[in-house]
């Protein structure tokens, strides 16, 4: 584990938790502030995937090239991680739907997780809405093992295409079909997938020149951050489709890149202390519920204010909502996420 990437997880599952705050835009104190910043959230869905091919080559490129796992293993090892709190929750938000109102199609879509092959909101976001990137995620995991056999070149030579693609696409597009075709679809979205994977290659690189110069690399987090915070600054200057895809790319890649590095040597930053604290890595533990958790509980606490005509300003309805999120999170984590996973890993392998 890589305490500093872990706790960086809930950071950007906060991220995506405050942009679904659609609430606060009827808020005549909070509208501006959800409109400039909490809005663009959904950056953290970029940061998700380009971590997830980070983390993947980390613990399994050597692994599947020296065949010290199957790749039915591998298979295997993702679907414990990710299906059981993914099942969960789509039976909770059948529950909700049923209960509340909303839509319970598209059942066999969500349990096969490939909503998001479809190019119709009313699928890639039925039942459980955040689950649609768990549908890529699957994608990534059943191309990953094949990904690795390629040259870095190879790797590099696909990742231009991909901005090439992907710049055109945001050109020709109609702006009604950015959404889906540079946000949601796993065939787009992979590139940032490959980005992770070849950070990994980069990331090896610099820790092997670290430890033969004897000299830790430390000290950049903080032009990470500031690198991140700049081009957040400006993403109103963007174009909307770049946002969703390319954009950020760049502020991940160094921020992946720096706290990953961090944990090399004994010296450590301030901020890579304050994220490999065990609270925050507990947090960050706990991220993968979070985000599945989310939108469910904002929905039915939407439900309930405006059932009983509550009267909550909006800041400490955000408070309370991310309290119940966290709770049922630790919950789901330590009950569900946990336990299922170990006894999923047991029964097929």
């Amino acid at each position: 584990m890589i305490k500093p990437l872990t706790s960086l997880r809930f950071f950007f599952a906060l991220c995506v938790f405050v942009s679904h705050l659609s609430f606060l835009k009827g808020s005549e104190y909070y509208a501006n502030i959800f409109e400039t910043i909490f809005d663009e959230g959904f950056l953290g869905v970029s940061f998700f995937f380009i971590l997830s091919g980070f983390i993947l080559a980390y613990n399994y490129e050597d692994k599947i090239l020296e065949k010290k796992i199957t790749k039915k293993e591998f298979y295997i090892s993702r679907i414990a991680r990710i299906y059981p709190m993914h099942f969960v929750t789509m039976l909770a938000a059948l529950i909700i739907s049923s209960l509340i109102g909303g839509s319970g199609k598209y059942v066999a879509q969500n349990i096969l997780l490939v909503q998001s092959f479809f190019p119709n909101e009313k699928i890639f976001f039925s039942l459980n809405a955040p689950s649609w990137s768990i549908s890529n995620e699957m994608f990534f995991y059943l191309i990953f093992p094949f990904i690795l056999f390629l040259s870095e070149k190879t790797k590099i030579f696909f990742a231009v295409l991909f901005v090439v693609l992907i710049t055109l696409m945001n050109v020709f597009l109609e702006d009604s079909q950015k959404h889906y075709w540079l946000y949601i679809s796993p065939l787009i979205r992979f590139a940032d997938f490959l980005l992770g994977i070849i950070l990994f290659s980069v990331y090896l690189k610099l820790k092997r020149n670290s430890i033969e110069k004897n000299k830790p690399i430390y000290n950049i987090e903080v032009l990470s951050i500031f690198v991140f915070v700049i081009f957040f600054i400006f993403h109103n200057y963007i174009d909307i489709g770049y946002r969703y895809s390319i954009y950020y790319w760049i502020p991940m890649f160094l921020i992946i890149l720096a706290f990953s590095l961090s944990s090399i040597g004994n010296k450590q930053t301030a901020i890579g202390q304050f994220l490999s604290n065990k609270h925050m890595v507990w947090l960050g533990e706990i991220s993968f519920c979070f985000y599945l958790i989310h939108l469910l509980v904002i929905k039915v606490i939407e439900h309930l204010v405006i059932k009983f005509s509550l009267n909550i300003d909006g800041l400490l309805l955000l408070m309370i909502i991310l309290g119940i999120t966290i709770i049922a999170s630790a919950i789901s984590y330590k009950h569900i996420e946990k336990p299922l996973n170990r006894k999923v890993k047991e029964y097929l392998l």
